[in-house]
């Protein structure tokens, strides 16, 4: 019950954050993005900590990193500090996978989208300090991003080409 209510609050965190970007008070949606990546990675803890893993709550938590992330990132859009392509590109990999995941034909989630996840909240926070390493941290959260897809589709990819 914690753990999903933790998720439940970034949803919250999200829409603030969005509101302080869009708003140019980057400081404060600094503080909120911190907090949503805090309360991320403890609602998983608590869920194994406390036995409250759930099929339920482990798609919750998936599906409110996607909303967090991208709505921040289109306030970051909106404001002229990110192009619109890794937007596009993100939310294009984040439907596919989660269709691909709802109808069954994509792997569990790997270590690679869990490494996507946190290079995509530092991303966010450091647009907020600094937007050209937040812009590159974005770039390569994009990378990441298809090379998590590309793994849980089981597609062959060669390392070093």
């Amino acid at each position: 019950m914690l753990a999903s209510l933790l998720s439940l609050s970034r949803l919250f965190l999200a829409l603030w954050a969005f509101y302080e970007v869009y708003q140019r008070k980057f400081s404060e949606a600094a503080v909120l993005i911190a907090v949503g990546a805090l309360t991320d990675l403890l609602d998983g803890w608590v869920a194994r900590s406390f036995g409250q893993q759930t099929r339920l709550g482990a798609h919750l938590d998936h599906l409110v990193d996607k909303f967090f992330v991208l709505t921040v990132l289109l306030g970051f859009y909106l404001t002229g500090t990110v192009d619109l392509l890794p937007l596009l590109l993100l939310a294009f990999r984040e439907v596919s996978v989660s269709l691909l995941r709802f109808y069954g034909l994509a792997q569990p989630v790997n270590v690679w989208g869990k490494v996507k996840t946190s290079v995509e909240f530092l991303a966010l926070f450091f647009l907020c300090l600094d937007p050209r390493l937040g812009n590159l941290l974005l770039w390569v959260a994009v990378g990441l991003a298809y090379l998590s897809a590309a793994l849980y589709l089981k597609l062959p990819i060669r390392v070093g080409l």
